[in-house]
């Protein structure tokens, strides 16, 4: 009898403990979901932020889009990629050896500039991996982020010299690319002068085969530009939100009421995030809808937006909110006013704007390209370029990583310094 009722106080605790459990889960969503509508309120009362996840970025969409709509501008550097299959020459005389393909790769590398810079910075892809597999060029270029590579094929010298027929080298470079398309032409400027060289005038002995770096298929600016739209609006939302909101909170001593309420500060910030990923969703779908109505709609294309949809959308989405709403709590314990934070978060959010690659790629600015790879911003526009638009699954993935470990190491510092006693 007595075994029967120890085993019966037994399961009255452990059911107190799932109840007590339960109800704490309950009540932090409660608290959350609180301040969620709250900060719902305070959105739909405040004409600014609305404009800044709504209307500004669709501003800046109508108004690049209108004006680069029907050029391919995406600036990049003189960087050339080349891969040889071999070449092992022609030999003329004891002393003397025809070798095309070092004559073209060394004519790349000693052309300058009206400066005497360097015009090309050459890479060379291995033909094999670690694991002896063979390299695919247009993958590889993908992978690194280029934009032009040329492929020599095997025995360049000899085909050239012997085969009655034209010995094409094959160009893959992004035609979207302006930078790319100025390396092209001087490349066949070269090939030109190599025809002249080889045959003369009245025969082509060296030709081209030019494939697009995106399954050749061209990518408008516009397309390029809406993933850097959505990232800016995610970097608005999150930055310039939670600033502002924090140093009102803090101006109005809020954050004191709440540390003597039944709200902590995980309550806070997870309702911050959580309400940032619903206004980062709101102005992903504003941006898409309003630049698929303008842009694609009258040309006849209408399924683009279901084209460019991916749930990979969400992940990006997600260490978007992580990286700004850490950064906007970092800011926050920056500024000492609203006034102050209005400026903090400008300062932090218009640099990155246009040092990230937002509007058109930087890649091949000196000095700007290196501080881009500092910047979060950078990743997620790659992330969402590459999930929306190219396609690019391993390039995707490795940006999405990168964006999560700045949203990681951002929330935490911003949870650290965040104090609500000390408020």
């Amino acid at each position: 009898m007595k075994k029967d009722t120890s085993i019966q106080i037994t399961n009255e605790d452990s059911k107190q403990s799932k109840i007590a459990f339960l109800t704490k889960i309950q009540l932090f969503l409660r608290r959350v979901g609180a301040y969620i509508a709250a900060a719902f309120i305070d959105y739909r009362r405040s004409p600014l932020t609305v404009f800044f996840s709504v209307a500004y970025p669709i501003i800046l969409i109508l108004l690049f889009g209108a004006i680069f709509a029907d050029s391919n501008n995406s600036f990049t550097a003189f960087t050339v990629y080349v891969q040889s299959e071999g070449d092992e020459g022609y030999v003329i005389s004891p002393v003397q050896t025809l070798n095309f393909t070092d004559d073209l790769i060394n004519a790349l590398q000693t052309m300058k500039t009206n400066d005497s810079e360097s015009l090309f910075d050459v890479h060379f892809i291995p033909l094999t991996n670690d694991q002896n597999g063979a390299i695919n060029p247009g993958d590889y270029l993908e992978e690194v982020q280029g934009y032009i590579s040329l492929v020599i094929p095997f025995n360049f010298t000899q085909e050239v010299l012997f085969n009655p027929d034209v010995t094409n080298l094959q160009i893959i470079l992004d035609e979207s690319s302006q930078s790319a398309s100025i390396a092209y032409s001087i490349i066949s400027s070269v090939i030109y002068q190599f025809n002249l060289g080889v045959s003369g005038y009245n025969e082509t002995k060296i030709g081209l085969d030019t494939f697009d770096i995106y399954l050749e298929e061209e990518i408008a600016y516009f397309e390029f530009l809406i993933p850097g739209m959505i990232c800016v609006a995610l970097m608005n939302n999150g930055v310039m939100g939670t600033i502002n909101r924090y140093s009102f909170f803090r101006k109005q001593g809020f954050f004191r009421k709440l540390s003597a309420s039944p709200m902590n500060k995980a309550d806070v910030v997870v309702g911050e995030t959580s309400w940032q990923f619903v206004q980062g969703a709101i102005s992903i779908i504003a941006i898409l809808l309003v630049g698929w109505l303008v842009f694609k709609v009258p040309s006849g294309d209408f399924s683009w937006i279901i084209r460019i949809l991916d749930w990979k959308i969400i992940l990006v989405t997600i260490s978007a909110v992580m990286s700004f709403v850490g950064l906007g709590m970092i800011g926050s314990r920056l500024s000492k006013n609203p006034d102050a934070a209005t400026a903090l978060g400008n300062f932090l959010t218009f640099p990155m704007m246009f040092l990230s690659g937002a509007f058109f790629d930087v890649s091949g600015v000196p000095g700007v390209n290196v501080i881009s790879k500092l910047l979060p911003l950078t990743y997620l526009i790659d992330a969402l370029r590459a999930t929306m638009i190219t396609g690019n699954v391993s390039i995707a993935w490795i940006n999405i990583g990168i964006s999560f470990a700045f949203g990681t190491a951002l929330m935490i510092i911003g949870i650290l310094i965040t104090k609500l006693t000390e408020e």
